[in-house]
């Protein structure tokens, strides 16, 4: 992945990324998005959207923050990678008071002391730049109905809609 915008830095996208520490979706020209999703569709990876319905499945006695670290174990619990060594990173989102305590919860639910858990700023990681890029694609589809960007990595992208109880 870091290649990939290495190339696309030096390729032809130079001018319209020389000033841009991090791709953003919604300030990039469509070309450049779609160029991504197909080189990100080359790639040998799976790629899981979760997304929560708040009007369908209320969890009203719950934060943001637990509803999104929810979101976050039940997608580790369907990409499998309990019990395998991994490293793991996730965007910079909770005040740091909450940050170990969460990454904490995480590497237990890994159950294995060799896994990685980070939580860093998406501009200093090319990965979370792609995940953000997908979460906006997921975004275009589940709101505006545009499933133009999703259909480019089909292939290789699930969609799954988070429906816990209280």
């Amino acid at each position: 992945m870091k290649n990939t915008i290495k190339r696309f830095r030096r390729g032809k996208y130079r001018k319209q990324l020389k000033n841009v520490k991090e791709i953003k979706a919604y300030k990039s020209d469509e070309k450049l998005i779609k160029d991504l999703l197909k080189n990100l569709n080359r790639m040998e990876i799976e790629v899981y959207s979760i997304y929560y319905n708040n009007k369908k499945d209320p969890l009203k006695n719950y934060s943001v923050n637990e509803i999104y670290q929810f979101l976050i174990l039940e997608l580790l619990k369907l990409s499998k990678l309990n019990n395998t060594p991994s490293n793991l990173f996730i965007d910079k989102f909770l005040p740091k008071t909450l940050e170990k305590k969460f990454t904490s919860n995480l590497r237990n639910f890994l159950k294995d002391n060799t896994s990685n858990v980070s939580c860093v700023h998406s501009e200093n990681n090319t990965g979370i730049q792609f995940a953000d890029l997908i979460s906006w694609s997921t975004f275009q589809y589940l709101e505006r109905k545009n499933e133009a960007y999703l259909k480019i990595i089909e292939n290789k992208y699930i969609l799954i809609e988070f429906n816990q109880k209280e």
